[in-house]
């Protein structure tokens, strides 16, 4: 009576998969199959219990039909876990996969149930032949539980360090049984007996492991989570997936071909080894070959085509050491080269009035970037401006899609452009990204689209943020320029007070000596002030308005070269001019502009700095061109172009 109630547990278990199937839910179907587990392990641990303690035939009989059963709703359980933290959906095919090997199983554990495995008995133990439906019992359990640990630590990989903790027993208990239950077939394969104490302490392990999964299910309710996993540690366990193919399947070809009788010819068997090594490192050593692999199983294991979150975050990161507009567009160029399938990425970055100007494009791009700007009121920009993205393989285009691909067409085909996103945020449009084809040779659809909007909404608010820190720069500059040019007048005027004053009461008091010493004394003072006022305005261009006349330039040179010699004879001046050339402008500030060059050149280069003047007359517009070069150390990079002219900006 008692084996035929153990017999109808383990046929009802069996028959469970009937319900996984008609589940819906990837989430459901794994619940079911973590509850027929928590059943399925007590039911095989009490069995074994049994059979140590009453080794007999018949029993051996029961213990091989639960152990198929088991090893069947083990192996589906990790195909569940699978499909879950990968967020695959079930297809037609997959679907029929599943009930042909769910099929095929419930054949071959019927068979057992009615005709049981013959085994002996020798010293208390159960032996069997090789080759016997026990052997490949124990064969089915090694592929199982191998299976399993492998999803499992795939499981494992993917939880962040915060969420560890819940699973921690869980993934333990799994293990312990997987580890348990390997050791057991393993013993079995090898020396082909049962051992009834193996099969004490294997029961024990089993509710050893059985208690940590239950604990860990009822007391954090993992029934009610979902679980994911991440396309990085699926793509981690490419390679090692591929060894551990290569390998069960080198191994099944050796049992083959020692079932027949035949040997494994030498040759045969180095060149298979030497034949996967060079596949392996193909692999290993080949980016696109991995990139096309990373592609195929995002399109074929996952619902959606990208890991967004992964990608957002990846942008965050870039981003947070990007302060100006060339950082961002730098940060979301990686980011856009890291995720998407093509190597034709431009970005053209601009505003609604000056018009956008393409900062990046691929480097197989001849045409140069002035060339490629957008204007403001040009179809593509506005098209994008009003829409999420423009595909010039649009299978239902509207009609303004049609005005923009007729009139664009010659444009984004002389690029290899098929796909335009908007960088924006609300309605501020503040630049677009251009796609060429995938080299996979897929085709752009709504994952590429919903990438893009994320990426691009996040680099605009970057974007916007860069360019609000300039301007607040920019501010705060004027601000201090203004707060400075409060103290020089101050100073300014003071001194020209006590100079007035001064004036005024000279005539009467010129002859005294007490207001001799008092002129001397406001005369020192207001150079002083003079001396303050030049030290602050030292770095700093006033806005002057020159008085313009005809001059002789070369003289003019001449002349300053003449000055500074007197003052800096360590300074060489070599000065290339024809006596002939004159020139409309305000010589004053020409000869302060020349002097400030020279005394710079002098003060970077030091004694023996030598600086060549050459003038030459542009023909075509009429202007005289002054080249200044000496041997100096040269412009700092940084200041170069707009530094050179910024207020308080020095070197």
């Amino acid at each position: 009576m008692l084996f035929k109630f153990l017999y109808a547990l383990n046929v009802l278990l069996l028959l469970s998969d009937l319900l996984i199937f008609r589940l819906s839910s990837g989430e459901r179907r794994y619940s079911l199959s973590l509850v027929r587990i928590l059943l399925a392990l007590p039911l095989l641990a009490g069995e074994y219990f049994y059979l140590a303690r009453y080794p007999e035939p018949r029993v051996a009989g029961l213990m091989f039909f639960s152990e198929v059963v088991f090893a069947h709703l083990w192996f589906f359980f990790a195909l569940r876990l699978s499909a879950l933290t990968t967020g695959v959906s079930r297809t037609t095919r997959n679907l029929l996969i599943e009930i042909f090997i769910g099929g095929a199983v419930a054949v071959w554990a019927f068979y057992l149930l009615f005709r049981p495995p013959v085994v002996g008995m020798d010293a208390g133990r159960l032996f069997f032949q090789l080759y016997s439906p026990v052997y490949f019992v124990s064969i089915f359990i090694l592929v199982a539980v191998f299976y399993a640990a492998w999803r499992l630590e795939q499981f494992w990989r993917a939880l962040d360090a915060a969420r560890r903790w819940e699973y921690k027993f869980l993934v333990v208990g799994c293990y312990l049984v997987c580890g348990s239950l390997a050791w057991a077939a393993s013993y079995r394969l090898t020396f082909l007996v049962i051992v009834p104490v193996h099969l004490r302490l294997l029961a024990v392990l089993l509710t050893v492991g059985w208690a940590l999964t239950a604990y860990a299910v009822v007391h954090y309710r993992l029934l009610n989570r979902k679980i994911f996993v991440s396309r990085k540690v699926v793509y981690s366990f490419v390679v090692p997936g591929l060894i551990a193919v290569y390998l069960i399947g080198f191994g099944l070809l050796s049992m083959v071909l020692r079932l027949f009788d035949l040997q494994f010819s030498f040759v045969l068997k180095w060149l298979l080894l030497a034949l996967g090594l060079v596949a392996v490192g193909l692999f290993a050593f080949s980016s696109k070959l991995r990139r096309r692999v990373h592609f195929f199983i995002s399109t074929h294991f996952y619902i959606n085509k990208y890991e967004y979150r992964d990608e957002w975050l990846a942008l965050s990161q870039h981003l947070q050491g990007a302060m100006t507009e060339a950082g961002v567009v730098d940060a979301l160029r990686r980011v856009l080269a890291e995720s998407l399938y093509t190597s034709e990425i431009f970005i053209w970055v601009g505003d609604s009035s000056a018009g956008y100007r393409l900062v990046y494009m691929a480097e197989n791009h001849d045409v140069g970037k002035g060339k490629l700007t957008m204007a403001a009121d040009d179809l593509l920009v506005r098209f994008v401006k009003t829409h999420s993205h423009f595909l010039l393989r649009e299978k239902e285009p509207d009609p303004a899609w049609q005005e923009v691909a007729k009139k664009k067409e010659v444009f984004l085909t002389s690029l290899n452009l098929l796909l335009l996103a908007p960088i924006a945020i609300g309605d501020q449009l503040v630049g677009l990204i251009g796609l060429g084809p995938e080299y996979t040779g897929g085709v752009y659809g709504h994952d590429d689209f919903d990438l893009l909007t994320v990426l691009g909404s996040q680099a605009a608010s970057s974007l916007l943020a860069a360019r609000m820190a300039e301007k607040l720069a920019h501010a705060r500059e004027q601000q201090a320029w203004n707060r400075l040019s409060a103290f020089v007048l101050h100073d300014i005027k003071n001194a020209a007070t006590m100079l007035s004053l001064l004036r005024e009461n000279a005539p009467e008091h010129l002859g005294e000596p007490e207001f001799q010493q008092d002129m001397l004394e406001v005369v020192d003072d207001a150079l002083k002030r003079m001396g303050r006022v030049e030290v602050r305005l030292k770095s700093l261009k006033d806005e002057l308005v020159p008085e313009n006349r005809e001059f002789q330039l070369c003289q003019l040179l001449e002349d300053c070269r003449r000055q500074l010699a007197k003052k800096l004879p360590a300074l060489k001046i070599v000065l290339d001019c024809r006596d002939d050339l004159w020139l409309e402008s305000d010589p004053e500030l020409l000869a302060s502009v020349f002097e400030n060059l020279l005394l710079n050149a002098f003060e970077s280069g030091g004694e023996g700095t030598c600086v060549r003047l050459g003038v030459r007359q542009d023909e075509s517009s009429r202007q005289a061109v002054i080249e200044v070069a000496d041997d100096g150390p040269g412009i700092s990079p940084e200041l170069l172009p707009e530094g050179l002219f910024e207020p308080f900006k020095t070197s």
